[in-house]
């Protein structure tokens, strides 16, 4: 009987290298909480490709979520006295995210179709701003 061909000896995968912080300016392992605009306003201008922001909408409710496998209890209010505060409150925000924005990056700004309508269009340069 003809014998099988031996298998060739292969050395065990190297262990994965630890994940670096990929960024010099922030870790970007870890999840900062708090209000945005504290946290912005420790960034260099110019700084971040990519925005993506996902406010309240004012939708006048109380939310609720029981969260993970704990069932820790979420919630928050999406309330404000008016329109023109929940605007307000936002506008310090975007003027931060604007200043850390790179010239060439992109910012997403997620909201309801009434909020949406509330600011007209403008657009500097390749930038528009307002949902297409």
């Amino acid at each position: 009987m003809p014998r099988k061909p031996a298998k060739a000896k292969t050395s065990p995968a190297p262990p994965p290298a630890p994940a670096g912080r990929p960024s010099a300016l922030l870790d970007t392992r870890i999840i900062y909480c708090g209000d945005c605009l504290d946290q912005l306003r420790k960034l260099r201008d110019g700084c971040v490709d990519l925005i993506y922001i996902d406010p309240p909408f004012n939708s006048n409710r109380n939310y609720e979520v029981f969260w993970g496998e704990t069932r820790e209890k979420r919630a928050f209010e999406d309330r404000h006295a008016s329109t023109q505060a929940s605007i307000d409150y936002m506008r310090p925000r975007s003027v931060e995210l604007a200043g850390v924005l790179r010239k060439t990056g992109s910012f997403y700004y997620h909201c309801d179709w009434q909020a949406s309508n509330l600011q007209p269009t403008r657009s500097h340069g390749t930038r528009r701003e307002q949902p297409v």
